[in-house]
């Protein structure tokens, strides 16, 4: 079995699985949707050990979050995956509010499936080669995931997308567009509840159900991706971004590093420094 992977902030963004036939893997999706393409070959999906459905070589599906995936290669396989976590998709929160029925209803929640265009079909061949390549910028592979975002927008019906992208279209989309848009002008998890006239409790137990976390966590997760993208693209200095993010001192904005990536903002630039000047020099 060969295995090339990617990932940003200790989140997988990308996979490459070059897999047996018979072999058997398990996906428990709690908030983590995924994509998955299938090269070459052809897989069997088994839902929550109930539903069993068949997936064919050029074709993809999208598993919605909830959901035991229990998946078998009915032949040698080539699958890849796409890692879509739900803030992923807020940045095209327009195209995302024109899938949704106008009688506001949720889809009921099925296994679909959509053949990959050609257009499509090079986009995930040139991914894997990336991969393969060992191009190992994560920066790059989450902008191919936004890439793969307008791609499907572009070459897919209305129709088609809204049933792909089910679990993106919940009920509680309003709700999760308000947080991705308004968490970075709270500095609390109260002044964020009191932003979207909830109590704090009640904000509390609706955030926890939309999201799978608790407000702080998830708030100190994105803040913290934010501020490794900052340091990443080295276009402000270190304490530029402390002030932007508004620690209170340098120090402060230190430990909060150290806590979040397990090493001080000065490391983490060097390091940066060090991959981009490696992959010049290549």
């Amino acid at each position: 079995m060969e295995n090339n992977s990617i990932t940003f902030e200790n989140q997988l963004i990308w996979e490459s699985l070059f897999l047996p036939k018979d072999y058997h893997l398990e996906k428990q999706l709690n908030y983590d949707p995924m994509i998955f393409f299938v090269q070459t070959g052809s897989v069997c999906f088994k839902i929550n050990g109930i539903e069993t459905h068949s997936v064919l070589s050029q074709e993809m599906v999208m598993a919605q979050i909830d959901n035991l995936y229990e998946i078998t290669m009915l032949e040698q396989t080539h699958l890849i995956i796409c890692h879509v976590p739900l803030e992923a998709w807020y940045t095209e929160q327009k195209w995302i509010e024109g899938l949704i029925p106008d009688d506001k209803k949720d889809f009921p929640e099925t296994f679909f499936k959509l053949p990959v265009k050609k257009m499509i079909l090079r986009f995930f061949s040139l991914v894997d080669h990336y991969l393969k390549d060992g191009m190992r910028i994560p920066i790059f592979y989450k902008l191919k995931r936004e890439e793969l975002f307008f791609l499907l927008f572009h070459y897919y019906q209305r129709n088609d997308l809204a049933q792909f992208l089910q679990c993106v279209l919940s009920k509680d989309i309003q709700f999760k567009k308000f947080v991705v848009s308004n968490y970075l002008h709270a500095g609390t998890v109260k002044e964020l509840a009191k932003l979207a006239n909830y109590s704090t409790s009640g904000f509390i137990k609706k955030f926890q159900r939309c999201f799978n976390d608790s407000p702080y966590k998830w708030m100190q997760k994105q803040r913290a991706k934010q501020i490794s993208i900052d340091i990443y693209q080295g276009i402000k200095s270190l304490q530029e971004i402390a002030n932007d993010y508004k620690f209170s001192s340098y120090q402060h904005f230190s430990v909060f590093c150290k806590a979040q990536f397990g090493a001080s903002p000065t490391t983490i630039f060097r390091k940066t420094e060090k991959i981009t000047d490696d992959y010049l020099k290549w």
